[in-house]
């Protein structure tokens, strides 16, 4: 048998040429699995949280999915291309059908890729309390489509990722526990902030959140007047979703310290202002 004309023969080639496209393809696959895991055991040398690696990753696996079914598409056009067969129309009728399927699913495409922005830039994980638009409460599952939220309710909202734009972090590195105490006009103020400081110096002693406490607590005397009231004001910065039980402390010990110099309080009202850690 002559190899030689057998191997130069229009249907050697073209086998060849398909053996050589799978071989590549395979090489690809290949290539792909080992990069993954590449950075799979980066991640988890890097990272300390077992979640966000967990995420990350789901993210990881993905992108290479999407990467391969795109190889796998480039080599089967090249082996019809191979085999003499016209890919041209092939080509007009998947553009037209990429571009009716992006249109019909542009909703779940925003999303898909907000997903992979909150996973990769670690802007909020499971267990953190957020607040998106007018929605609020602690996140429970963060999917590549949605976030799932539970309120102090109870009710469980679905944020879609693609309508996450500005997002507040309560649980974000540190807290600052904030409340204020009403006064009425005519308090004798020349005693309102030794109360106050005594207050503070009782909550920093207090054994059930002296842990939850990053600094001494701070009395600032007053803050604002209102139409029927003064305001003054205790301060602490605190752990990330410490702040409320700091909060509830500072409001027993500022009313009993106040009402013992004989000062009548009004409503204590004590928003949380959260903080993002200081970059190294």
């Amino acid at each position: 048998m002559d190899w030689n004309a057998l191997l130069s023969t229009p249907a050697a080639a073209v086998t060849l040429r398909i053996v050589l496209i799978l071989l590549l393809s395979l090489l690809a696959g290949w290539l792909l699995r080992r990069a993954a895991r590449l950075v799979e055991r980066r991640l988890e040398q890097r990272e300390h949280d077992p979640e966000r690696v967990r995420r990350l990753k789901t993210l990881v696996s993905t992108g290479r999915s999407a990467v391969y079914v795109v190889v796998l598409i480039v080599a089967l056009l090249m082996i019809l291309q191979a085999l003499a067969i016209d890919i041209a129309p092939l080509l007009a009728s998947l553009g037209v059908a990429s571009l009716a399927l992006s249109l019909g699913a542009q909703a779940v495409i925003k999303d898909v890729i907000g997903g992979v922005l909150i996973l990769a830039e670690n802007q909020f994980t499971v267990g953190d309390v957020i607040k998106v638009g007018e929605v609020s409460g602690e996140v429970e599952r963060i999917t590549l489509r949605a976030t799932y939220l539970r309120d102090l309710e109870g009710r469980l909202h679905c944020v879609p990722n693609g309508d996450v734009r500005t997002v507040s972090n309560l649980t974000a590195g540190w807290a600052r526990a904030v409340v204020d105490l009403s006064l009425r006009y005519g308090t004798d103020m020349a005693r309102v902030l030794p109360a106050l400081e005594a207050a503070a110096a009782r909550v920093a002693e207090d054994e059930t959140i002296k842990a939850d406490l990053l600094e001494t607590p701070q009395a600032l005397g007053w803050v604002a007047l209102k139409d029927a009231s003064i305001q003054v004001r205790l301060m602490a910065r605190t752990a990330p979703g410490k702040q409320w039980g700091v909060m509830t402390a500072m409001r027993r010990y500022g009313v009993e310290a106040l009402q013992a110099e004989g000062l009548e309080v009004g409503l204590a009202v004590g928003p949380a202002y959260p903080h993002p850690e200081p970059k190294a």
